[in-house]
């Protein structure tokens, strides 16, 4: 999939999740949605992409897939 799409899949799920002050908290239902939905091919994609810098990734979205990236790092 492109990862240009993932990105912007990835900003729309977390602004649907961003209401309220707490952005720890929209980043965990962003995370659990990516983790439940999301293929592994996707998620690895995603992960490659921000680790690589300057992803395009909003604030709550970077905090998710910053998670997705330690989750691949624990697997490991």
């Amino acid at each position: 999939m492109d990862v240009n799409k993932l990105v912007r899949m990835a900003n729309q799920i977390a602004a649907n999740f961003d209401f309220g002050p707490d952005k720890a908290k929209a980043a965990e239902g962003v995370l659990d949605h990516l983790r439940r939905f999301w293929t592994s091919q996707m998620k690895a994609q995603i992960v490659e992409r921000y680790e690589g810098g300057d992803a395009g990734l909003n604030e709550i979205a970077a905090m998710a897939v910053q998670k997705l990236a330690e989750d691949k790092s624990h697997a490991a």
